[in-house]
Formats: structure tokens, C-alpha cells, sequence
């Protein structure tokens, strides 16, 4: 997991980043065991282990949610949409939108708990409890249960996302942030890359003359039980947050801390209450974050729930092709995204990577809209799928670059996912039965929102871009009230 960090002054983010905290009084550095400053060598070090503890169960975790939620869509063509009869009006649109509720409602409520209870434990108890509800979706025997158990789904999903890029932005630099998004997120395009190989292998599951003989039930059965012993894992081998971290030292954790703050205080976390916190969202800046990731969101559910029966109907694919060609895009978007990623962190740009990227989209849904033949309508659908996937986690380190303050960086988070929530209820419905097998109306209006993507992160950046001029120049006072602070555009 580790990644060859960038030469790092502690004034490049901060103009005194060795302090350790404030100094009402000038003898308080003095006052603390800490006082002789960490070098470069030291904090490299310690960027590295802090790499190989936040990542690797936390991708482990966020790639079988992905799995977990968009399982539907494959089972749907293996066998559930007759046997449950959910090509019956609006049932298989409302079996995915039901999860969307809950997901969009309890991003605030986890992002707030998660800080008291701890990330590990959590965490690991969401996941076990939504293993559990995959699990039962195996042994379901109407449309209307497996609807309530994706409700249900949705809730306990809820805190995943958010609580991850929470704990990444804890942990990390402003110009550390987007390579290490991408490779969280990685294992999102991991799951949606082989799940519906692996989907297809469970299916062709055959036990006994009754209902287990139909393979959708074991894609869930598989699943839900691989989750839920994850579930249990993570108790042991998830990390935490900075100052609950049972595996660094004292002097580590006053590193860990202090190298993120840019309020020159190596300072605790404060809670926030609830006040606090529905005052930091009153910032008419969070509307752009969540707008963002609401385009962002909608692009990638409709592909992921839809892209399999695109090849399927759209394009006219067998039920095993179209499952095994699902796979490929999301395989080849793993690698410009974290090329992109890490141009973004090298070069400190964001806007004109999320606008490529936001064009690339665009690109992409035109040709498998109006392609022709299949092989070029299929090139098409990787062009999409990476444009869409890859802005997911660069929007999310674009929201997260504009928030010094740690606390309100899980606000921030908490924010822009739960407004993807409800880009992932339109994705979900924009795609209507009746517009098979092409979704000309669902098709446009993904393109249409990504055109408004790159304006409104074009706009968005060159205003960050004027405020950063007029604060060097000394016209306004701290951004965000923050000393030494400046935007990252």
C-alpha cells in the first residue's frame, strides 16, 4: 500500500507545521515532551505504516458494499426478475430506490456517532449487520421482502462511505488526499469489475429440487456470509482515527495530528454538537460539494445498475456475455484514475482532471448512444465508466481540500454522500422499462448532467482561484478563518 510520497516542508501547508499547538503564553512548546521538531525521514516513516493501517480492511470493507448494493442488477438477470416477477410495472425501480432512503437519511447520524464509538467498532458492526441482511435476500420468496431487506440495507450502509473518507481525511495532507481517495477507491472498481464474474460463478450454484436451485439465491447466500465474517475481521484489523490508535506511540500520534492541522494547533478532536454541526453546513459552498457529487452519484449507479442489461438488451448480448463484458470497463478505469489521481497530488490541480474526466463521460454515453455497431458502442461503455467512476473520488478530495477544519470535514462528507444518495435514487429511476432497450431519456439526461459538472467545477475553481490571489495579497482576511489557509483548485 505504499505510495512514494512528494518531498514535505511543514510550511507548505502550515506555516509553522512543526508547533505543537498554541502559544498563548510563549513557554507553552517548551512545556511539551515534544518539543524537538520530527524531519522529513521521520514523517515518511511514518506516512507509510499509516498507509498500510487506514487501507487495506477499509477497502476490503467499501469494496463488498459496492458489491453487496449493485448484486441486484446481476441476480436480476440470472433468474430473480422472473422468479420474484419484478419485470412487473415499476417493482425492480423500486427495489433499488428503497435503499436510497435510508442511505441518503443516515449519513449525518453515523458520521456523528462514529467519532464518539469509535471507527473499528463501528464500523465492523454495520458491516455484520448488513452481511446478514444480504444473506437473507438468498432466501426470499416475494418482490415485496426483498424490497424491505434493501431498505433495511441502505441504513446500515449508510455510514460506510462517509465514515471512510472521514477517517482518509483525518489522516492526511490536503495534497495527500486525491491519490490516496483513488486508491480507496480502487477496490469500489475492483467489486464492479469482477462482481459479475464472480456473480456469474455463484449462479450457476445447483442444490437439492426447490428454491435452492435457483442460482441468483446464492450470489446472495455467498455474499452475505463472506460479509458478515469480514464483519467480524474488521473488529481486529480496522483502524481508527489518529488519537485512538492503539498502534502508534504517544510522539506518533502528536505527528500524525499535527501535520494536518493548518491552525498551526496540535490540538484533540473536538466533538461538535448538534448545533455546531447544522451551523457549519449553513455555507452556501456545501451546495456546490453536494451538487458535484449528486452528478457524480447518478452517473455511476445508472451504469452500475443498468450497464448489464444494456449489453443484454441494448446491445444484444447473451445473459453470459453480458455479465462477463461488464467486467472489462471497470478493470481499465482502475488505471487512469489513479494515473489522474496522482497527476492531480503532484501538480496540485484539481478542476482541469474532474473536467477531463466529466468530458470523457460525456463522450463515452454519446457513442453507446449513437455508436451503431456493438464493438464501438461497447468501447464506449469504457470511456463512460471511467470518466463517471474516476470523478467519485476526485470530487470527494475536491469537497474535503476546501475544509481545513477537521471536524467539519465529516460534515462535508457526510453531506455530499448522502446528496449522492439521491443521485443514486435518480440514477436508479431515470433508466425506465418502457425506454429499453436504448434509455434514450435516461442516457440524455446523465450527458446533460455531466455538461453541468464541468461548468459548475470550472466556476467553482476560478472562484476559489480569485479568493487565493486576493488573500496572498493581502485584500481579505483568513480564509475560512483559518491562518495560512488557501483553496485547493
Amino acid at each position: 500500500m505504499t505510495t512514494k510520497e512528494e518531498p514535505l516542508t511543514h510550511v507548505e501547508d502550515n506555516e509553522d507545521a512543526n508547533s505543537t499547538g498554541p502559544s498563548d503564553n510563549g513557554n507553552e512548546k517548551a512545556a511539551t515532551p515534544y518539543a524537538v521538531d520530527w524531519d522529513e525521514a521521520e514523517e515518511k516513516k511514518l506516512v507509510t505504516r499509516i498507509d498500510w493501517h487506514v487501507f487495506p480492511m477499509l477497502c476490503v470493507i467499501f469494496g463488498l458494499s459496492l458489491l453487496d448494493r449493485g448484486n441486484l442488477s446481476f441476480a436480476y438477470i440470472a433468474g430473480l426478475a422472473e422468479d420474484l416477477e419484478l419485470t412487473t410495472g415499476s417493482r425492480y425501480s423500486i427495489a433499488l430506490l428503497v435503499f436510497f432512503i435510508g442511505y441518503a437519511v443516515f449519513e449525518f447520524p453515523s458520521n456523528y456517532a462514529i467519532r464518539r464509538i469509535g471507527a473499528r467498532v463501528w464500523l465492523s458492526l454495520l458491516v455484520i449487520v448488513w452481511g446478514a441482511l444480504v444473506l437473507a435476500m438468498g432466501f426470499v420468496k416475494n418482490w415485496v421482502a426483498l424490497t424491505v431487506l434493501r431498505a433495511l440495507l441502505g441504513i446500515f450502509e449508510a455510514g460506510v462511505f462517509p465514515g471512510a473518507i472521514f477517517i482518509i481525511g483525518s489522516w492526511y495532507r490536503q495534497y495527500e488526499t486525491a491519490r490516496r481517495t483513488s486508491l480507496f477507491y480502487l477496490a469500489a472498481l475492483i467489486s464492479s469489475g469482477f462482481g459479475p464474474i464472480i456473480a456469474y460463478g455463484l449462479s450457476l450454484i445447483r442444490v437439492g429440487d426447490g428454491i435452492y436451485r435457483a442460482g441468483w439465491r446464492w450470489i446472495f447466500i455467498v455474499e452475505g456470509m463472506l460479509t458478515v465474517v469480514v464483519g467480524i475481521a474488521a473488529l481486529y484489523f480496522l483502524t481508527d482515527f489518529p488519537e485512538n490508535a492503539k498502534w502508534l506511540s504517544d510522539r506518533e500520534k502528536h505527528i500524525a495530528q499535527s501535520r494536518i492541522m493548518t491552525d498551526q494547533a496540535a490540538r484533540k478532536y473536538v466533538h461538535p454538537t448538534v448545533k455546531e454541526s447544522l451551523k457549519m453546513m449553513v455555507d452556501w459552498k456545501m451546495a456546490v460539494y453536494a451538487f458535484q457529487y449528486f452528478v457524480a452519484a447518478s452517473g455511476v449507479y445508472s451504469m452500475s445498475y443498468f450497464k448489464s442489461i444494456i449489453l443484454k438488451d441494448g446491445m444484444g448480448f447473451e445473459y453470459v456475455m453480458a455479465q462477463l463484458l461488464a467486467a472489462p470497463p471497470y478493470i481499465f478505469a482502475i488505471f487512469p484514475t489513479l494515473g489522474m489521481s496522482w497527476v492531480s497530488d503532484k501538480y496540485r490541480i484539481r478542476w482541469p482532471i474532474l473536467c477531463f474526466q466529466s468530458i470523457v463521460a460525456l463522450v463515452g454515453l454519446i457513442i453507446v448512444l449513437y455508436g451503431g455497431v456493438p464493438a464501438f458502442r461497447y468501447f464506449g461503455l469504457f470511456l463512460a465508466i471511467y470518466g463517471l467512476q474516476a470523478n467519485i473520488p476526485g470530487t470527494l478530495a475536491y469537497g474535503q481540500n476546501q475544509t481545513p477544519s477537521v471536524e467539519k470535514r465529516g460534515i462535508v462528507s457526510a453531506l455530499m454522500i448522502s446528496i449522492g444518495a439521491v443521485g443514486g435514487i435518480a440514477g436508479s429511476t431515470i433508466f425506465r422499462g418502457q425506454d429499453a432497450p436504448n434509455y434514450l431519456p435516461g442516457m440524455w439526461t446523465t450527458i446533460a448532467l455531466q455538461i453541468m459538472y464541468t461548468i459548475v467545477t470550472f466556476a467553482m475553481s476560478m472562484y476559489f482561484k480569485r479568493q487565493n490571489r486576493l488573500a496572498d495579497e493581502g485584500k481579505l482576511p483568513a480564509l475560512e478563518g483559518v491562518e495560512g489557509f488557501r483553496y485547493a483548485a
